[in-house]
Protein backbone atom coordinates (compact mmCIF):
# COMPACT_ATOMS: atom_id res chain seq x y z
CA UNK A 1 0.00 0.00 0.00
CA UNK A 2 1.31 3.43 -0.34
CA UNK A 3 0.63 4.96 3.05
CA UNK A 4 2.99 2.31 4.26
CA UNK A 5 6.01 4.23 3.04
CA UNK A 6 5.13 6.70 5.90
CA UNK A 7 7.05 6.98 9.15
CA UNK A 8 5.32 8.49 12.16
CA UNK A 9 6.84 11.63 11.52
CA UNK A 10 5.99 12.40 8.32
CA UNK A 11 3.53 14.61 6.95
CA UNK A 12 0.85 13.55 4.69
CA UNK A 13 0.02 16.87 3.15
CA UNK A 14 3.16 17.64 2.40
CA UNK A 15 2.59 15.42 -0.47
CA UNK A 16 0.32 17.68 -2.00
CA UNK A 17 0.83 19.84 -5.01
CA UNK A 18 -0.11 23.55 -4.32
CA UNK A 19 -3.19 25.07 -5.99
CA UNK A 20 -2.79 27.60 -8.32
CA UNK A 21 -5.24 30.49 -6.54
CA UNK A 22 -7.14 33.19 -8.10
CA UNK A 23 -5.69 35.73 -9.93
CA UNK A 24 -3.28 33.63 -11.48
CA UNK A 25 -1.60 35.06 -14.60
CA UNK A 26 -0.73 32.31 -17.32
CA UNK A 27 2.53 32.21 -18.54
CA UNK A 28 2.92 30.94 -21.74
CA UNK A 29 6.26 31.04 -22.08
CA UNK A 30 7.69 29.66 -19.03
CA UNK A 31 5.34 26.82 -19.38
CA UNK A 32 6.19 25.78 -22.81
CA UNK A 33 10.05 26.08 -21.76
CA UNK A 34 8.98 23.40 -19.18
CA UNK A 35 7.16 21.58 -21.63
CA UNK A 36 9.73 21.67 -24.67
CA UNK A 37 12.88 20.42 -22.35
CA UNK A 38 10.78 17.69 -20.18
CA UNK A 39 13.09 15.23 -21.68
CA UNK A 40 16.09 16.59 -19.49
CA UNK A 41 16.46 14.59 -15.95
CA UNK A 42 16.34 17.86 -14.28
CA UNK A 43 14.87 21.36 -13.97
CA UNK A 44 16.22 23.70 -11.74
CA UNK A 45 13.63 27.00 -10.58
CA UNK A 46 16.07 29.48 -8.62
CA UNK A 47 14.63 32.33 -7.41
CA UNK A 48 14.39 34.32 -4.01
CA UNK A 49 11.02 34.14 -2.28
CA UNK A 50 7.93 36.20 -3.77
CA UNK A 51 8.86 35.33 -7.35
CA UNK A 52 6.02 32.30 -7.64
CA UNK A 53 8.42 29.59 -8.16
CA UNK A 54 5.70 27.13 -6.82
CA UNK A 55 3.20 28.49 -8.26
CA UNK A 56 4.88 28.22 -11.68
CA UNK A 57 5.71 24.60 -11.50
CA UNK A 58 2.39 23.47 -10.05
CA UNK A 59 0.37 25.42 -13.17
CA UNK A 60 2.83 23.75 -15.32
CA UNK A 61 1.91 20.16 -13.77
CA UNK A 62 -2.00 21.07 -13.65
CA UNK A 63 -1.96 21.41 -17.49
CA UNK A 64 1.07 18.38 -18.17
CA UNK A 65 -0.04 15.20 -19.43
CA UNK A 66 2.54 13.61 -17.41
CA UNK A 67 1.46 12.23 -13.90
CA UNK A 68 3.71 14.35 -10.84
CA UNK A 69 4.69 13.78 -7.16
CA UNK A 70 5.43 16.28 -4.98
CA UNK A 71 7.01 16.72 -2.17
CA UNK A 72 7.14 19.86 -0.08
CA UNK A 73 10.42 19.96 2.36
CA UNK A 74 11.27 22.10 5.32
CA UNK A 75 14.01 22.21 7.69
CA UNK A 76 12.91 19.23 9.20
CA UNK A 77 13.64 16.73 6.63
CA UNK A 78 17.26 16.66 6.77
CA UNK A 79 17.38 13.47 7.36
CA UNK A 80 17.84 10.68 4.89
CA UNK A 81 15.47 8.17 6.30
CA UNK A 82 12.73 11.15 6.20
CA UNK A 83 13.85 12.59 2.76
CA UNK A 84 13.31 8.92 0.74
CA UNK A 85 10.52 8.15 2.64
CA UNK A 86 8.64 11.12 0.90
CA UNK A 87 10.39 10.87 -2.25
CA UNK A 88 8.98 7.03 -2.20
CA UNK A 89 5.91 7.75 -1.18
CA UNK A 90 5.79 10.61 -3.98
CA UNK A 91 6.75 8.08 -6.32
CA UNK A 92 3.74 5.41 -5.33
CA UNK A 93 0.98 8.18 -5.74
CA UNK A 94 1.89 7.80 -9.11
CA UNK A 95 2.65 4.13 -9.41
CA UNK A 96 2.14 2.10 -6.29
CA UNK A 97 4.17 -0.90 -7.06
CA UNK A 98 7.34 0.92 -7.34
CA UNK A 99 9.97 1.32 -4.84
CA UNK A 100 9.28 -1.74 -2.58
CA UNK A 101 12.59 -2.96 -2.02
CA UNK A 102 14.52 0.64 -1.76
CA UNK A 103 11.11 0.69 0.42
CA UNK A 104 12.48 -2.30 2.56
CA UNK A 105 15.88 -0.91 2.99
CA UNK A 106 14.35 2.50 4.49
CA UNK A 107 12.52 0.96 6.77
CA UNK A 108 15.25 -1.60 8.09
CA UNK A 109 16.90 -1.45 11.35
CA UNK A 110 20.23 0.13 10.21
CA UNK A 111 19.82 1.89 7.08
CA UNK A 112 22.12 1.23 4.39
CA UNK A 113 24.70 2.94 2.76
CA UNK A 114 23.79 6.11 0.76
CA UNK A 115 24.96 4.21 -2.34
CA UNK A 116 23.00 1.07 -1.93
CA UNK A 117 20.40 3.26 -1.47
CA UNK A 118 20.70 4.96 -4.13
CA UNK A 119 21.42 2.06 -6.42
CA UNK A 120 18.16 0.13 -5.21
CA UNK A 121 16.18 3.70 -5.71
CA UNK A 122 17.77 3.78 -9.88
CA UNK A 123 16.90 0.19 -10.21
CA UNK A 124 13.26 0.77 -9.49
CA UNK A 125 12.59 3.89 -10.96
CA UNK A 126 14.23 2.44 -14.19
CA UNK A 127 11.18 -0.53 -14.08
CA UNK A 128 8.93 2.63 -14.64
CA UNK A 129 8.17 2.65 -18.22
CA UNK A 130 5.68 5.76 -18.22
CA UNK A 131 7.65 9.16 -18.24
CA UNK A 132 6.75 11.03 -14.90
CA UNK A 133 7.52 14.49 -12.69
CA UNK A 134 8.87 14.15 -9.45
CA UNK A 135 8.80 17.61 -8.24
CA UNK A 136 10.95 18.59 -4.67
CA UNK A 137 10.03 21.99 -3.56
CA UNK A 138 11.86 24.70 -1.03
CA UNK A 139 14.87 22.45 -1.53
CA UNK A 140 17.02 25.18 -0.15
CA UNK A 141 16.01 24.06 3.45
CA UNK A 142 18.13 20.72 2.90
CA UNK A 143 21.63 20.81 4.43
CA UNK A 144 21.87 17.04 5.11
CA UNK A 145 24.98 15.97 3.13
CA UNK A 146 24.10 12.12 2.31
CA UNK A 147 20.50 14.07 0.82
CA UNK A 148 22.75 15.69 -1.46
CA UNK A 149 24.76 13.02 -1.99
CA UNK A 150 21.33 10.92 -2.89
CA UNK A 151 20.60 12.90 -5.32
CA UNK A 152 24.14 13.87 -7.00
CA UNK A 153 24.35 9.78 -7.50
CA UNK A 154 20.60 9.88 -9.01
CA UNK A 155 21.71 12.76 -11.59
CA UNK A 156 24.83 10.81 -12.28
CA UNK A 157 22.75 7.76 -13.42
CA UNK A 158 18.91 9.26 -14.24
CA UNK A 159 16.39 6.99 -14.90
CA UNK A 160 14.96 7.79 -18.05
CA UNK A 161 11.77 8.01 -17.22
CA UNK A 162 11.70 10.64 -14.60
CA UNK A 163 12.07 14.42 -14.91
CA UNK A 164 13.49 16.29 -11.66
CA UNK A 165 12.36 19.42 -10.65
CA UNK A 166 14.40 20.99 -7.84
CA UNK A 167 12.78 24.56 -6.31
CA UNK A 168 14.29 26.71 -4.16
CA UNK A 169 15.67 30.21 -3.04
CA UNK A 170 18.99 28.97 -3.89
CA UNK A 171 21.36 26.51 -5.92
CA UNK A 172 21.19 23.44 -4.46
CA UNK A 173 25.40 21.83 -3.74
CA UNK A 174 24.69 19.28 -6.93
CA UNK A 175 26.67 19.60 -10.36
CA UNK A 176 24.50 22.16 -12.01
CA UNK A 177 27.23 23.42 -13.83
CA UNK A 178 28.38 20.08 -15.42
CA UNK A 179 24.74 19.47 -16.09
CA UNK A 180 24.37 22.41 -17.71
CA UNK A 181 27.10 21.84 -19.85
CA UNK A 182 25.98 18.45 -21.09
CA UNK A 183 22.68 19.96 -22.12
CA UNK A 184 20.94 17.68 -18.93
CA UNK A 185 19.58 21.01 -17.34
CA UNK A 186 16.64 23.46 -17.43
CA UNK A 187 16.75 26.64 -15.63
CA UNK A 188 14.30 29.60 -14.59
CA UNK A 189 15.60 31.68 -12.85
CA UNK A 190 14.55 35.81 -11.34
CA UNK A 191 15.33 36.85 -14.33
CA UNK A 192 12.56 34.69 -16.34
CA UNK A 193 9.92 34.89 -13.20
CA UNK A 194 9.79 38.65 -13.08
CA UNK A 195 6.80 40.10 -14.43
CA UNK A 196 6.92 41.74 -17.18
CA UNK A 197 5.11 44.94 -17.29
CA UNK A 198 2.05 43.41 -19.52
CA UNK A 199 2.24 40.30 -17.12
CA UNK A 200 2.16 43.21 -14.24
CA UNK A 201 -1.59 44.79 -15.82
CA UNK A 202 -3.16 41.33 -16.27
CA UNK A 203 -2.31 40.55 -12.80
CA UNK A 204 -3.74 43.37 -11.21
CA UNK A 205 -6.60 43.97 -13.22
CA UNK A 206 -7.69 40.32 -11.53
CA UNK A 207 -7.32 41.42 -8.79
CA UNK A 208 -8.47 44.99 -7.98
CA UNK A 209 -11.57 43.82 -10.63
CA UNK A 210 -10.50 47.40 -12.32
CA UNK A 211 -8.23 48.45 -15.10
CA UNK A 212 -5.28 50.01 -14.19
CA UNK A 213 -3.36 52.25 -16.64
CA UNK A 214 0.06 51.32 -18.54
CA UNK A 215 2.02 53.69 -16.36
CA UNK A 216 0.92 52.54 -12.90
CA UNK A 217 2.23 49.28 -13.86
CA UNK A 218 4.84 50.24 -15.26
CA UNK A 219 5.59 51.75 -11.75
CA UNK A 220 4.81 48.97 -10.07
CA UNK A 221 6.44 46.67 -11.83
CA UNK A 222 9.75 48.87 -11.16
CA UNK A 223 9.03 49.27 -7.01
CA UNK A 224 8.65 45.78 -6.76
CA UNK A 225 10.93 44.59 -9.65
CA UNK A 226 8.31 42.12 -11.10
CA UNK A 227 7.99 40.23 -7.83
CA UNK A 228 4.26 38.88 -7.84
CA UNK A 229 4.24 38.62 -4.16
CA UNK A 230 5.19 42.25 -3.63
CA UNK A 231 2.58 42.92 -6.65
CA UNK A 232 -0.14 41.26 -4.35
CA UNK A 233 0.57 43.35 -1.24
CA UNK A 234 0.43 46.24 -3.71
CA UNK A 235 -2.70 45.08 -4.58
CA UNK A 236 -4.25 44.50 -1.01
CA UNK A 237 -2.77 48.16 -0.30
CA UNK A 238 -4.79 49.83 -2.87
CA UNK A 239 -7.89 47.91 -2.50
CA UNK A 240 -7.48 49.02 1.31
CA UNK A 241 -6.94 53.07 0.80
CA UNK A 242 -9.33 52.88 -2.72
CA UNK A 243 -7.02 54.33 -4.33
CA UNK A 244 -4.92 52.88 -7.63
CA UNK A 245 -1.55 55.33 -7.65
CA UNK A 246 2.13 53.95 -8.28
CA UNK A 247 2.68 56.18 -5.27
CA UNK A 248 1.17 53.72 -2.53
CA UNK A 249 4.93 51.98 -2.94
CA UNK A 250 6.54 54.92 -2.30
CA UNK A 251 9.05 55.54 0.87
CA UNK A 252 6.51 57.31 2.59
CA UNK A 253 3.23 54.94 2.43
CA UNK A 254 2.38 52.68 4.59
CA UNK A 255 4.19 49.55 4.08
CA UNK A 256 3.03 46.80 6.97
CA UNK A 257 1.92 43.84 4.05
CA UNK A 258 5.38 43.82 2.80
CA UNK A 259 7.19 44.28 5.90
CA UNK A 260 5.31 41.35 7.25
CA UNK A 261 6.16 39.23 4.95
CA UNK A 262 9.99 39.99 4.75
CA UNK A 263 9.62 39.65 8.44
CA UNK A 264 7.91 35.95 8.32
CA UNK A 265 9.73 34.96 5.15
CA UNK A 266 13.55 36.45 5.54
CA UNK A 267 14.22 37.71 8.72
CA UNK A 268 13.05 34.84 10.89
CA UNK A 269 14.95 32.70 8.97
CA UNK A 270 18.25 34.43 9.09
CA UNK A 271 21.56 34.35 11.55
CA UNK A 272 21.36 37.54 13.73
CA UNK A 273 24.35 39.04 11.88
CA UNK A 274 22.65 38.82 8.49
CA UNK A 275 19.29 39.94 9.69
CA UNK A 276 21.48 43.06 11.60
CA UNK A 277 23.23 43.29 8.27
CA UNK A 278 20.46 43.41 6.22
CA UNK A 279 18.08 45.87 8.26
CA UNK A 280 21.23 48.26 8.95
CA UNK A 281 22.06 48.50 5.08
CA UNK A 282 18.71 49.38 4.29
CA UNK A 283 19.60 53.23 4.31
CA UNK A 284 21.76 52.68 1.56
CA UNK A 285 20.52 52.58 -2.47
CA UNK A 286 23.99 51.41 -4.10
CA UNK A 287 26.80 49.58 -1.66
CA UNK A 288 29.81 47.83 -1.32
CA UNK A 289 31.84 45.71 1.37
CA UNK A 290 33.32 49.04 2.98
CA UNK A 291 29.92 50.52 2.86
CA UNK A 292 28.27 47.88 4.26
CA UNK A 293 30.56 47.65 7.40
CA UNK A 294 30.70 51.74 8.10
CA UNK A 295 26.92 51.28 8.93
CA UNK A 296 27.23 47.88 10.66
CA UNK A 297 30.28 48.39 12.79
CA UNK A 298 30.95 45.31 14.21
CA UNK A 299 31.00 45.45 18.04
CA UNK A 300 29.13 48.72 18.69
CA UNK A 301 25.77 48.06 20.22
CA UNK A 302 23.52 47.04 18.46
CA UNK A 303 25.70 45.56 15.63
CA UNK A 304 27.26 42.27 17.40
CA UNK A 305 28.06 40.66 14.02
CA UNK A 306 31.40 39.99 13.45
CA UNK A 307 31.16 39.50 9.76
CA UNK A 308 32.78 42.05 7.38
CA UNK A 309 30.98 43.72 4.32
CA UNK A 310 32.21 41.56 1.72
CA UNK A 311 31.49 38.52 3.58
CA UNK A 312 27.30 39.74 3.84
CA UNK A 313 27.72 40.70 -0.12
CA UNK A 314 28.78 37.23 -0.59
CA UNK A 315 26.31 35.52 1.48
CA UNK A 316 23.20 37.79 -0.60
CA UNK A 317 24.64 36.47 -3.65
CA UNK A 318 24.74 32.72 -2.28
CA UNK A 319 21.41 33.24 -1.09
CA UNK A 320 19.71 34.71 -4.34
CA UNK A 321 18.96 37.56 -1.83
CA UNK A 322 20.42 40.55 -3.39
CA UNK A 323 16.57 41.92 -4.05
CA UNK A 324 16.16 42.27 0.10
CA UNK A 325 17.45 45.72 0.08
CA UNK A 326 15.28 47.41 -2.15
CA UNK A 327 12.18 45.94 -0.24
CA UNK A 328 14.27 46.92 3.05
CA UNK A 329 14.73 50.64 1.68
CA UNK A 330 10.88 51.03 0.91
CA UNK A 331 9.91 50.01 3.80
CA UNK A 332 12.08 50.44 6.79
CA UNK A 333 12.43 54.09 6.81
CA UNK A 334 8.52 54.29 6.98
CA UNK A 335 7.80 51.64 9.63
CA UNK A 336 10.16 53.95 11.46
CA UNK A 337 8.73 57.45 10.83
CA UNK A 338 5.35 55.65 11.23
CA UNK A 339 6.34 54.91 15.58
CA UNK A 340 7.32 51.38 14.89
CA UNK A 341 9.73 50.23 17.65
CA UNK A 342 13.09 48.64 16.75
CA UNK A 343 14.98 47.46 19.84
CA UNK A 344 17.66 46.26 17.86
CA UNK A 345 18.12 50.04 16.38
CA UNK A 346 18.29 52.41 18.94
CA UNK A 347 21.76 53.62 19.12
CA UNK A 348 23.66 55.62 16.67
CA UNK A 349 25.03 54.62 13.79
CA UNK A 350 28.83 55.26 13.38
CA UNK A 351 28.35 58.72 11.45
CA UNK A 352 32.05 59.45 10.96
CA UNK A 353 32.79 55.80 9.22
CA UNK A 354 29.67 56.49 6.60
CA UNK A 355 30.73 59.71 5.91
CA UNK A 356 34.25 58.38 5.23
CA UNK A 357 32.73 55.72 2.96
CA UNK A 358 29.58 57.62 0.76
CA UNK A 359 32.74 60.28 0.31
CA UNK A 360 34.12 57.38 -1.44
CA UNK A 361 31.84 56.90 -3.92
CA UNK A 362 32.19 57.83 -7.50
CA UNK A 363 28.91 59.31 -8.58
CA UNK A 364 28.14 62.53 -7.12
CA UNK A 365 24.19 61.77 -7.65
CA UNK A 366 24.16 58.75 -6.01
CA UNK A 367 26.43 60.58 -3.30
CA UNK A 368 24.13 63.04 -2.91
CA UNK A 369 21.15 61.04 -2.45
CA UNK A 370 22.62 58.61 -0.05
CA UNK A 371 23.76 61.30 2.21
CA UNK A 372 20.48 62.66 2.61
CA UNK A 373 18.81 58.95 3.31
CA UNK A 374 21.57 58.67 6.06
CA UNK A 375 21.11 62.05 7.46
CA UNK A 376 16.85 61.53 7.30
CA UNK A 377 17.39 58.04 8.86
CA UNK A 378 19.46 59.47 11.81
CA UNK A 379 17.19 62.12 12.70
CA UNK A 380 14.12 59.47 12.22
CA UNK A 381 15.30 55.91 14.27
CA UNK A 382 17.72 58.00 16.68
CA UNK A 383 16.44 61.72 16.88
CA UNK A 384 20.17 62.76 15.90
CA UNK A 385 18.67 65.91 14.68
CA UNK A 386 18.64 66.71 10.84
CA UNK A 387 22.36 67.58 9.73
CA UNK A 388 22.77 70.17 6.64
CA UNK A 389 24.03 69.20 3.57
CA UNK A 390 27.41 70.98 4.04
CA UNK A 391 28.13 69.66 7.99
CA UNK A 392 27.76 66.55 5.99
Amino acid sequence: MVGETTTSSSIHTKLHRPPVGPGFVARPHLLERLEKYLQRPVTLVSAPAGYGNSTLVSSWLEACDCPGGWVSLDKNDNNLHLFLSYCLTAVQHMFPDAGRKTLAMVNAPTLPSVSLLAGSFLNELELIAQPFILVLDDYHHIQDESVHDLLNQLLHHPPPSMHLVLIGRRDAPLPISTLRAQGRLTEIRTQDLRFSQAETMSFLNQLLGNPIDSSTAFALEEKTEGRVTGLRLAALSMRHRGDIEPRLLAPQVDAQYVMEYLFNEVFAHQPPEVSQYLLGTAILDHFCGPLCQAVCVPGVDPFTCDIGGWDFIAWLKRENALWYGSILSMAVPNQLSCGLQAPHLRCPLPVQRGRSALTNRKTPIELKRSMVVVSSWLFVVYGMGRQSMSEI
